[in-house]
């Protein structure tokens, strides 16, 4: 305050020049810069896989709040470039009453599932192993540019007669079960591992062309370790290669909701691949896990479009972990995933490692779905413990294996279990 302000007003009454003091500190103070509120916790989410649609509006009151609609590419495209607009209005009206209870629509657009004619048109869409047996449990979406193409056309013709933006959100992977994984090996197999990198497409884009796992030469020359390991650098960075392919065609199409890659139980861990590459991939402990591509400590930071992406856990409550199913800790975030304790990390949940490392990776945004009781018996408490690993680990929100599971007597996994943990975890 001025000498010369007081000498202006010295002569005013002193209510008054209290009241004029009080407005310039008012002033004062409303000019200097405040700190932003810190912004109001997003609600946390809940849904169902696998959902039906004639129980939404009671789902919804139960708290529900996302509902899982699975496409079926055979039915969509029972012929090669012959789509289905019967099917298409059916799942328009599906999509119709998940929206009007109030739901959001989480889809799987079936490009794990392909149609029985696709190997027949294409006859390098099937994943061929190192022992020369195909496997057509999933389309060869890592290596073959023409099912690429043909699925992308197949993807189009969803948006133009569903619409892709009525979507809250699309499901990404590569296995049979629509994961962050090659094929699991044929039924039939007695073999400890496949690698699933032979046919022709995958050949050609091969460091390697013509090696295959346990052989100590190539080409008449020592076949050396670090060739090893930049051969299997190839094969998981196509994998993630596969995943940025749909993100990439998504956006294309003008996408902008969540694209949830699925993330299957914990993987190998580093010290397994290095044991692998050790004994030129066969042979070694978690062989199957190393041909199946699950070293999410790898292949995430490979993963783009981190701003759209969601890494879901899909193995909630799968038993892991001592003690079982355990939940996340801040200090998880000091761990060196490419290089940790084994002896510490093995004793972590799956979910708790794939947080971990897809935190390390630079991804802010995690989902989870629980791992279903064919994984991992439900329980009573099973839906709260969930929920406790959902809020340690700063997941979103949980997709709960399965619909069914809230009606059939499963044990710990009725809807009012559900509803009650939904009340206590808002």
């Amino acid at each position: 305050m001025t000498a010369r302000w007081w000498r202006r007003h010295r002569g005013a009454p002193a209510a008054a020049l209290v009241l004029a003091v009080l407005l310039l500190l008012v002033g004062a103070i409303g000019a200097l810069p405040r700190e932003a509120p810190e912004p109001e916790p997003e609600p946390y989410w809940y849904g169902t896989l696998q959902t039906g649609p004639d129980r939404a509006a009671v789902e919804y009151e139960h708290g529900i709040r996302v509902a899982h609609l699975q496409l079926d590419w055979d039915r969509f495209e029972p012929e090669r470039g012959v789509y289905d607009e019967e099917y298409a209005r059916e799942v328009r009206d599906t999509l119709d009453v998940f929206r009007a209870a109030g739901l959001r629509v989480e889809a799987g657009l079936g490009l794990n599932d392909a149609p029985p004619w696709l190997p027949d048109a294409f006859p390098s869409s099937v994943f061929v192993n190192q022992f020369g047996e195909q496997s057509t449990s999933a389309p060869n979406i890592v290596f073959s540019e023409p099912v690429r193409e043909h699925i992308a056309a197949y993807v189009r013709a969803v948006d133009r007669l569903i619409g892709l933006d009525r979507f809250w959100a699309v499901r990404v992977g590569i296995s049979e079960t629509g994961e962050f994984a090659y094929p699991n090996p044929p039924e039939t197999s007695s073999r400890s591992a496949e690698f699933w990198a032979y046919d022709r497409h995958a050949q050609e884009q091969s460091p390697y062309p013509g090696w295959r796992p346990g052989e100590s030469t190539y080409h008449g020359r020592p076949f050396t370790r670090e060739q090893v390991a930049r051969w299997y650098d190839w094969y998981a960075g196509a994998l993630a290669g596969a995943v940025n392919w749909q993100l990439d065609l998504y956006t294309s199409l003008g996408y902008e909701g969540a694209l949830k890659v699925l993330i299957p139980g914990s993987g190998f861990y580093p010290s397994d691949l290095r044991a692998a590459v050790d004994a030129r991939l066969v042979g070694s402990p978690s062989l199957q896990l190393v041909a199946r591509g699950v070293g999410f400590f790898l292949t995430l930071p490979l993963v783009e479009h981190r701003d759209t992406v969601r890494i879901v856990t899909t193995a909630l409550v799968d038993g892991t972990g001592a003690p079982v199913d355990n939940g996340c800790s801040p200090a998880d975030a000091r761990t060196d995933v490419a290089a940790p304790d084994d002896a510490l990390v093995r004793d972590w949940s799956s979910p708790r490692w794939v947080v971990a490392v897809a935190r390390s990776a630079g991804f802010t945004r995690l989902t989870g779905e629980s791992a279903g009781p064919q994984i991992s018996p439900y329980r009573p408490g099973v839906t709260e413990t969930a929920a406790r690993q959902m809020t340690s680990c700063g997941l979103e929100g949980i997709m709960w294996a399965f619909d069914e599971q809230l009606y059939d007597g499963t044990p710990g996994s009725s809807l009012d279990d559900y509803a009650e943990t939904i009340r206590r975890h808002p």
